[in-house]
């Protein structure tokens, strides 16, 4: 007999019962000498069995309530003109974390995991005289999406992206790889170092060279005009 027939006959559980009989029950004990799970199963169900039995043949007991001297002492909790106002207050304390503490408690939870769709500013058609300049509403605290359009530049081995204030301040830079400038390229602009009013995204090409180092070339320049929600 092997571990799987033990298993799929309940052969454990049968033995217990006094249900094994004949070959099948000799087949089981010599399976146990070589199979400590098995052994351990049975182990385990004869206790069970015998602390069953005990408690099964154990009288019933039932001890009468004993009054206790400091019962008197007590028993004035229990009249009405202290039991009512008691309630009263459990009952207010209870309406009190159910209409206010909760629905605060849930609300707070709940912000965090409500998520916000941002739409990208779509930047292009820098060279275009005559356009509208775009306008991005933007919260204070997080970022905002831009969508830029890359120039090719052949030999290029990469871009960079600088966006500078309406000072005319870099406040922030990120680097972009050629494989990323194919298509449009959304960026995440941080709003911490951000400021309203006309900003101007410059966009270069870098190409590295080990004899002269990186050669930067300004391939366009895209301005917005950046509003802080309120």
């Amino acid at each position: 007999m092997t571990h799987q027939d033990v298993v799929e006959q309940m052969a454990v559980e049968r033995y217990l019962l006094g249900e094994l009989a004949g070959e099948s029950r000799e087949h089981f004990e010599e399976h146990l000498f070589g199979c400590q799970e098995c052994a351990a199963d049975l182990k385990d169900g004869v206790l069970f069995l015998n602390a069953a039995q005990q408690e099964l043949q154990m009288p019933q007991r039932v001890t009468a309530p004993v009054r206790s001297k400091h019962g008197l002492r007590l028993a004035w909790l229990w009249q009405p003109w202290v039991l009512a106002p008691a309630l009263a207050a459990c009952l207010l304390v209870i309406v009190y974390q159910s209409a206010i503490l909760l629905p605060h408690a849930k609300s707070g939870v709940a912000e965090p995991q409500t998520a916000s769709v941002l739409e990208p500013l779509v930047l292009a058609n820098a060279g275009a005289r005559g356009d509208s300049v775009a306008e991005i509403v933007a919260p204070h605290h997080g970022f905002y999406l831009l969508s830029v359009d890359v120039p090719p530049s052949p030999g290029a081995s990469g871009y960079r992206c600088s966006l500078f204030s309406p000072a005319g301040l870099l406040v922030w830079r990120v680097d972009v790889s050629s494989q990323q400038a194919h298509d449009a390229v959304t960026i995440q602009v941080p709003t911490v170092t951000a400021q309203e009013g006309m900003n101007e995204l410059l966009v270069q090409s870098v190409t590295s060279s080990q004899s002269i180092g990186d050669k930067v070339v300004d391939l366009a320049r895209y301005r917005y005009k950046l509003r802080f929600a309120k």
